[in-house]
């Protein structure tokens, strides 16, 4: 895959504070526990805009094989340096290689268990040409989980404001934190103001409806309580 694919936008200066800070967030680690338990059993996951590694990491570390790509060097490098910390059997099941979610990369095998597509559907333009790209690189009964915005401008002060409070009741408020936290909002404001950053925007309703259009059979999970009821959260079947 040609790294012409990768995109030079505000991930480069995101990659690192987003790295530090979002698995911190109690909010995202409830996320990460649907997408955990619903594609638990399936042994090839694709992580479509896999970002920094944050989903495939215990995916593979459980056992599981992970194929991951992502547009953004920035975000690419730090998955792959998540993985070379990884024991070499670990490591092993681990692929990382550039690509966009608009065309899957041709290396990307289509017989997958599972799609991932964790905050990812914002960024496109044509959400029913990616999730078709989900839906053919899924074997029958395959599911895709997939989280993203359920509405324009989301509300980036609440999330933040929320995991404070509860970064600070476990006592887990750090300088270090707080610096990411800091980066973070400087650069999330951008993103969410700009309206070239963020485009598309579904409710659970919506993506359940988008996902039985392009040919998904079966919703097993959808609802909208995550990221403070900011986020959707669908696992559909095949």
């Amino acid at each position: 895959m040609p790294e012409s694919v990768f995109v030079d936008n505000i991930w480069n200066d995101f990659a690192h504070s987003y790295d530090e800070m979002i698995p911190e967030l109690p909010c995202y680690q409830r996320q990460l526990t649907k997408i955990l338990r619903d594609t638990r059993e399936r042994p090839y996951v694709i992580d479509a805009g896999c970002g920094t590694g944050l989903v495939g990491q215990p995916l593979v570390q459980r056992g599981q094989r992970v194929v991951g790509f992502d547009n953004n060097a920035a975000m690419l490098r730090l998955a792959a340096r998540r993985r070379d910390r990884e024991p070499d059997a670990v490591r092993a099941r681990w692929t990382l290689m550039p690509g966009d979610v608009t065309a899957f990369p041709v290396d990307v095998a289509a017989d997958a268990d599972a799609v991932v597509m964790n905050n990812v559907l914002f960024y496109v333009r044509d959400p029913e040409s990616v999730l078709r790209q989900a839906w053919t690189h899924l074997k029958p009964g395959g599911v895709l989980c997939m989280t993203s915005n359920k509405r324009p401008r989301p509300d980036l002060e609440k999330v933040l404001k929320n995991s404070i409070q509860e970064w600070q009741e476990e006592g887990r408020w750090t300088e270090k934190l707080q610096r990411a936290v800091t980066h973070h909002r400087t650069c999330a404001q951008r993103l969410t103001t700009d309206p070239n950053e963020m485009v598309t925007f579904l409710d659970t309703d919506a993506a359940v409806r988008l996902l039985e259009k392009v040919g998904f059979s079966e919703a097993l999970v959808a609802d909208g309580d995550d990221y403070y009821g900011e986020n959707f959260y669908v696992c559909m079947r095949k």
